[in-house]
């Protein structure tokens, strides 16, 4: 391990217990951005960030772990300062719109500029431009994903209350589902609308306009391309002849079960994080649509593919647009393969690759397989009962495989995933909770749909057959 720099944990890896926040196809940008998105470097946001956080490969995904007790005391300070109080937290909405506002106005007029008369110099302060505006809405991503989950979890304990006095327990679900529908809907959710007002049938300029206006969903880091006109086309099949039931408005439940004044103001900012936490994926992959102009430019200066800038580091992009410093692009073949972050001693993001990445994430005691297991529990998103094959979806690569009454088992879904989803007899997932993409989706399609299992990825395997119980919440292989 000589010339590899200690992480700032190294003297407490004995008593860390690593949680893992997500797995996704995130290249080398987003992920030390998200990194510093939850340090110190936004303690103007968050007031117990945390320097203890790591990002390694796990399948074809990069996985972010951060300390047990660091993530905890960050939760719970955020939740002390935003959701502990009806004003404040309608406060961060309005800033969390605002900062997705901006940053997608920033790459708008990156997409208007002719970046190939741009010198060296412009195109340093335009990107350095760039990832500013990202960042400060990043952070707000990030936030608004975990005040998401808590706001939810305690939205439910509060109709857990009014269900039990009024002893209609058996209509949580139907509550639960009034609630947490959209106030507003997200990209994904508009544009399986418009499909449908047109009964699948769009030809000429009504397809055009639509794929003009959606083609960035795809869009999830900078290596990921808008779809084509056939791919696109083949997406929106997916939505053509859904069967939808007609959810029963809240304010309907609230008035029968006797909702207090301030409880119900709860209930609603908790209604409306359901579209905060969806539009944050509209922002940043329209974000990242809009700003391929620049990272293509940047890729032809640098000898490079623009899907490889993805996986260069935002000091060696300002280095080579200062100092015509250029990155071996055998590093970058290495870190195509899986990459290590983490922040050394001096609080300096690092980043490995190739035998030393193996080498330090031997060192980080991560947690290990789980043991044999033949049922898993999680939470109900969409009710009903279905059994079929496994196929497990780590990421888009991985979707053709799934065929029509297969199980869909991700660590997470996103907009991509849609058709695949439409296929399966149900949707299992590692993450998420009932105001998931997976969720909603599978609400908004009727597919029995479980969340939040933890480890279905890992516990279950392709080909295996299971049950998937939606109404008791569990999924058994048989």
């Amino acid at each position: 391990m000589k010339n590899i720099p200690e992480p700032i944990f190294k003297d407490k890896l004995s008593q860390i217990s690593w949680k893992n926040i997500y797995a996704r196809e995130y290249g080398v940008q987003y992920s030390e951005m998200a990194i510093f998105c939850l340090t110190d470097k936004a303690k103007y946001h968050i007031p117990h960030p945390s320097l203890f956080q790591i990002v390694v490969p796990e399948g074809n995904n990069t996985a972010f772990y951060i300390d047990d007790i660091s993530w905890v005391k960050l939760v719970e300070s955020l939740n002390t300062k935003y959701s502990s109080r009806i004003k404040k937290l309608e406060e961060y909405e309005n800033e969390f719109i605002r900062k997705g506002e901006e940053y997608l106005t920033t790459s708008q007029a990156i997409a208007r500029l002719d970046l190939t008369k741009a010198t060296d110099k412009q195109l340093h302060s335009l990107y350095r431009d760039y990832q500013r505006n990202l960042f400060s809405y990043s952070v707000y991503a990030w936030t608004s994903f975990i005040l998401n989950n808590y706001v939810a979890e305690r939205a439910e304990q509060i109709l857990d209350i009014y269900l039990k006095k009024t002893s209609r327990e058996n209509d949580k679900q139907l509550a639960l589902e009034s609630l947490f529908q959209p106030t507003k809907k997200a990209a994904v959710l508009q544009l399986q609308d418009e499909v449908e007002k047109n009964g699948g049938k769009l030809f000429g300029n009504k397809f055009e306009n639509l794929y003009r206006r959606f083609c960035w969903l795809s869009c999830l880091d900078i290596h990921n391309k808008p779809w084509t006109r056939n791919e696109f086309s083949r997406h929106i099949k997916s939505f053509t002849k859904t069967e939808k039931t007609i959810a029963v408005q809240f304010e309907k439940f609230a008035n029968e079960l006797n909702i207090s004044k301030k409880d119900i103001q709860y209930l609603h900012i908790a209604k409306r994080f359901v579209y905060i936490k969806d539009a944050r994926d509209d922002y940043r992959r329209q974000g990242v649509y809009h700003a391929l102009k620049l990272f293509k430019e940047l890729a032809k200066r640098m000898g490079i593919t623009p899907a490889d800038v993805s996986y260069l580091q935002e000091g060696e992009i300002l280095s080579f647009l200062k100092s015509n410093q250029t990155v071996d692009k055998k590093i970058i073949k290495e870190r195509k393969q899986g990459f290590v972050l983490y922040l050394d001693r001096k609080r300096k993001l690092v980043c490995l690759s190739g035998t030393d990445a193996v080498k330090m994430v031997k060192t980080f005691h991560l947690p290990l397989e789980e043991k044999e297991q033949r049922t898993l529990s999680g939470t109900v998103a969409s009710k009903g009962i279905a059994g079929g094959k496994v196929v497990i979806v780590r990421g888009v690569k991985d979707l053709p495989k799934v065929e029509k009454g297969n199980i869909l088992v991700a660590v997470t879904t996103h907009p991509d995933y849609v058709p695949a989803m439409r296929r399966s007899a149900a949707i299992v997932t590692d993450e998420g909770g009932i105001t998931s993409h997976a969720a909603i989706v599978s609400r908004e399609f009727g597919i029995p749909c479980i969340v939040g299992t933890k480890n279905a990825t890992t516990v279950f395997k392709d080909g295996h057959t299971v049950d998937v119980n939606a109404i008791d919440g569990w999924v058994r292989r048989t």
